[in-house]
């Protein structure tokens, strides 16, 4: 599959462009799949064409669980740890997945652990250190009330507001989101990872759901969407360098800095329209909020980022979002 055209490379939210990064991903995730298992089957010197068969019945055309991106990051983790017991039960939990697993994306929203693929993501997210937070402080736990309209009525609005005023983002949106997991916690307000891609975690607010649930939304199905970008090109030429971060205290690897300028200027172009539009709801706070933080990035990335030429372009059509 060819790879994306130069003027797909850029901040404006487009359901089309969402829709072509998100094939070719998935046709390079099923490659990696692929070359991750005949190199399994080559070190452990026995066949798994079996494997190699359910993987290649897979077509990137169609849309794919968060459990078929999972499994392949369990497996290459396995194998470049050189651990053959890892291998194995990664193989083993790749036997287990059935296709109809592998290529369920119908949108849902639960609880975390509610799909057994999820297990190892939410073990790695409660070991994975957070500034600031010793492990006690850093608490995943799933949801156990079997009622969860309270939640799903938050959710849905920030959906709903979210389709009125951008409809572009919310097409977006629909073609990336197939999960959102929610959890009760502290520590974290919610992630999302390219090892589960299309999954997004999210902690429960104890208020203003509505307008919290649309910010953290909007933030992490942005982190997945530059995700999509930045496999076919890192726009930054020293991703490693650090910065001032506008959502972290101390400096940070301009990656990580661009990847937080990108989804605050999202949050800026929402939060200016639902302003715009609905008033009523009181977003002022937010959006100045917003504001300050994406200038504070933005200025990060021109003074200390060295762009490649995409660099230089998706930058260049993020600065509308500062006016």
């Amino acid at each position: 599959m060819d790879r994306p055209k130069r003027d797909a490379f850029t901040a404006e939210p487009s359901a089309e462009r969402a829709r072509n990064f998100h094939t070719h991903n998935r046709a390079m995730m099923l490659d990696h799949f692929v070359d991750a298992l005949q190199s399994a089957a080559e070190g452990l010197k026995i066949s798994l064409d079996h494997l190699l068969d359910s993987i290649e019945r897979l077509d990137p055309i169609e849309s794919m669980s968060p459990a078929a991106y999972l499994r392949l990051t369990h497996l290459t983790e396995a194998l470049n740890s050189g651990d053959v017991t890892r291998v194995m039960d990664a193989l083993q939990a790749i036997r287990r997945t059935t296709h109809k697993e592998f290529t369920d994306s119908q949108f849902r929203i639960d609880s975390i652990l509610s799909e057994h693929w999820e297990q190892i993501f939410v073990d790695n997210a409660r070991q994975d250190p957070v500034e600031g937070l010793d492990e006690t402080q850093r608490i995943m736990r799933p949801i156990l009330e079997t009622d969860l309209s309270g939640h799903l009525a938050g959710i849905n609005d920030a959906l709903d507001l979210l389709r009125d005023v951008d409809t572009q983002l919310a097409l977006e949106f629909d073609e990336i989101v197939s999960r959102i997991k929610l959890f009760i916690g502290r520590g974290y307000l919610g992630l999302s990872s390219p090892a589960a891609f299309g999954a997004i975690y999210i902690r429960v607010p104890r208020e203003d759901p509505m307008a919290y649930f649309l910010e953290h939304l909007v933030h992490e199905l942005s982190h997945l969407y530059l995700n999509t970008i930045m496999i076919h090109d890192p726009l930054l030429k020293n991703p490693m360098d650090k910065s001032v971060s506008p959502l972290r205290e101390g400096q940070r690897p301009l990656y990580q800095v661009l990847h937080a300028t990108f989804v605050l200027g999202r949050n800026v172009r929402v939060s200016r329209r639902v302003v715009q539009n609905h008033p009523e709801l009181g977003l002022e706070r937010h959006l100045e909020a917003f504001e300050t933080q994406y200038s504070e990035g933005y200025n990060a990335i021109q003074n200390d980022a060295q762009l490649t030429d995409l660099g230089r372009q998706f930058l260049e059509t993020m600065e509308p979002m500062s006016c």
